[in-house]
């Protein structure tokens, strides 16, 4: 009875598949390193960045009331924050310093319009839930496995 129960607890955990999340809302998140800045009035109109994977993707900065937001460090770690409305000229010298350093940039973007600027985020969310999942699912099964075990031995010594 108790390896039917254990046998099939396998099976199901098994046969579950994570669930893929999109994080964000949707939104595209790329890391890579700056391959071109299109500049209009000196301020930042497009930016290209070169993936890991050898692609060049290209998106549009908006100048809008619903700004692209930056957030660079500089070669030192100081942290800027800023916003193309307000800072477009700061933004376009500091992305020039990340291309000349080859200094890595992660963008997210919704629809090839870039949301927010920032240094390199390693995060890989499709991933790291992969991982998450399978230690949760390798804990789960130890747990109740030792339940049915305790249980079996608590059933003998009352016999």
């Amino acid at each position: 009875m108790y390896k039917l129960l254990c046998l099939l607890l396998v099976a199901i955990s098994i046969g579950m598949s994570p669930v893929s999340l999109n994080a964000d809302d949707g939104e595209e998140v790329v890391s890579g390193v700056i391959s071109e800045l299109e500049e209009v009035g000196g301020k930042v109109n497009s930016i290209s960045i070169l993936t890991n994977n050898g692609d060049i993707k290209t998106f549009s900065i908006n100048n809008e009331n619903n700004s692209t937001k930056y957030g660079l460090e500089n070669i030192a770690g100081e942290r800027w924050t800023g916003n193309q409305l307000e800072s477009g000229e700061e933004a376009l010298e500091r992305l020039k310093k990340h291309q000349s350093r080859l200094a890595p940039i992660t963008i997210v973007a919704k629809k090839d319009l870039a949301i927010e600027i920032v240094d390199m985020e390693n995060r890989n969310v499709k991933t790291n839930l992969s991982y998450l999942f399978a230690c949760f699912a390798v804990a789960w099964i130890a747990f109740f496995t030792y339940l049915i075990i305790i249980s079996g031995r608590l059933n003998k010594a009352s016999k």
